[in-house]
């Protein structure tokens, strides 16, 4: 098959954490402070209108309204409802993806198990491994015992050779494991490089949007939790996901950060197995069995997606003597601690300058909701004064930057939750427990209007 080559080229130095071009190497890369992160690529001043075949559409203009739309047809379901819940049904048709997760944390279990979903509804799949062996992936399907029938393996990195497979075996899916270890011969850069990642990856949509081949990437993650690579690999696919948790727990979380096909409130949760990952039909004790009496541990309720499930915050405060106390926190925002501890040094009068504190979220979840801070500021008191808290005692309200307790939202729904699932004691607002005076609870509702009534109502 014919390909277009480009010509000229122009030497430029790209970096590899921002992605910004620069004419000439400097230390330290102007646009995103990083030392010595420039390498040198060369730019084509042209760009390739086909490559192995694969033709660039020119469809005319049409009438939003004369749009045809695609059928059920489209969807492949994977009866994965933990999966499906997160895509938006099931794989569409033609869609162009990305899945990231941190080394070990279950991707490539987590891809044959769907595969082997996809096999069984006759789809033809296509996995390319640019990392393992093809024996190192049969191994894997052999354990977790997965359908294996139309699911072609092949280990390569060349796109140009990749392109020539996808032409032959005409695959319903593709599987690029991982995009970072691509490249293709019109770029001289390294593999994994920013410009060789861009370049593979607008090539591979192409064949996706124009071919209706269904394309699945595989990402590596950065020190720091993100996709490593330029951000504009985010901005070309359909839908982002991530598979979170920490080795060595069995949870895993997978969360859509970006979704064309469907919401991105909705999680799937799993637990890592012998067999694989498991769905986890209970969502609500997925986490924490929600009786710990210990000091330092608080219990919240959080809503993704509309399910509703009990996670436990564990805080550690201990005595220090370095000059900068360290502050760490797990599944919880660094900053928002540092805010939760200057309102309680300001509005109770206590002193961390001399703790050491770590803040915890069980079973490797990780939240940004403003809900949470009345648990946290719990578990920091009852940490702090070694104070265990009341027997299956939730707590519920944003915390200002003046000490008073604020509502946020789906404050009633999680109240009456909690109070199904037996909580005794449920620490809120004064506005949301007045809103639930009328319902039939089985939970004694705490009004706290301020972070001094909490430290009281703790250690009486």
């Amino acid at each position: 098959m014919a390909v277009n080559k480009k010509k000229g080229s122009q030497t430029k130095y790209c970096c590899r954490e921002c992605g910004s071009l620069f004419l000439q190497w400097v230390g330290r890369c102007p646009r995103c402070g990083e030392w010595d992160s420039l390498d040198e690529e060369k730019q084509e001043t042209e760009t390739n209108l086909q490559v192995a075949g694969w033709v660039v559409s020119k469809e005319k203009p049409q009438l939003l309204t004369q749009v045809a739309l695609p059928d059920k047809q489209g969807v492949w379901a994977t009866d994965v409802n933990e999966f499906d819940r997160v895509i938006g049904g099931g794989w569409f048709e033609g869609s162009f993806g990305l899945l990231g997760g941190a080394p070990g944390v279950g991707k490539s279990t987590l891809i044959l198990q769907l595969l082997s979903r996809l096999a069984k509804i006759d789809k033809k799949v296509l996995y390319v491994s640019g990392e393992e062996s093809a024996s190192q992936i049969k191994q894997r399907a052999d354990r977790l015992q997965i359908e294996q029938s139309l699911i072609y393996i092949v280990s390569e990195a060349c796109l140009e050779t990749i392109s020539n497979y996808i032409s032959e075996y005409k695959p319903d899916f593709i599987v690029i494991d991982s995009i970072q270890t691509l490249y293709t011969q019109e770029s001289s850069s390294i593999p994994g490089s920013v410009t060789q990642i861009k370049e593979s990856a607008s090539l591979l949509m192409r064949m996706a949007k124009n071919d209706n081949l269904t394309v699945l990437l595989v990402g590596h993650i950065t020190k720091e939790g993100d996709l490593a690579g330029p951000k504009t690999l985010e901005h070309m696919v359909d839908y982002v996901l991530y598979l979170e948790g920490e080795k060595q727990e069995q949870n895993r979380i997978l969360r859509a950060v970006k979704n064309r096909f469907s919401s991105i409130q909705e999680v799937g949760l799993f637990r890592m197995t012998q067999k694989g990952l498991a769905q986890v039909e209970d969502a609500t004790r997925f986490f924490s069995e929600t009786a710990h009496e210990q000091a330092g541990c608080s219990n919240y309720l959080a809503i993704e997606g509309g399910r509703g499930f009990f996670l436990e915050v564990q805080a550690l405060v201990g005595e220090t003597k370095q000059n900068y106390p360290v502050r760490t926190t797990v599944g919880f925002d660094k900053n928002r601690l540092l805010l939760l501890l200057a309102v309680l040094e300001k509005h109770t009068g206590m002193d961390f300058s001399r703790n050491d504190i770590y803040i915890n979220l069980a079973g490797g979840f990780r939240l940004l909701d403003s809900c949470m801070d009345l648990a946290v500021i719990a578990a920091l008191i009852s940490s702090h004064t070694e104070t265990a808290l009341p027997h299956k005692s939730l707590y519920l309200g944003e915390v200002s930057l003046t000490g008073s307790i604020r509502k946020t939202s789906l404050l009633k729904e999680r109240v009456l939750e909690a109070s199904r699932y037996g909580f005794k004691h449920i620490f809120l607002p004064a506005s949301v427990a007045e809103a639930c005076k009328k319902e039939e609870l089985t939970s004694t509702l705490h009004v706290v209007k301020s972070v001094a009534d909490l430290m009281a109502a703790i250690t009486k």
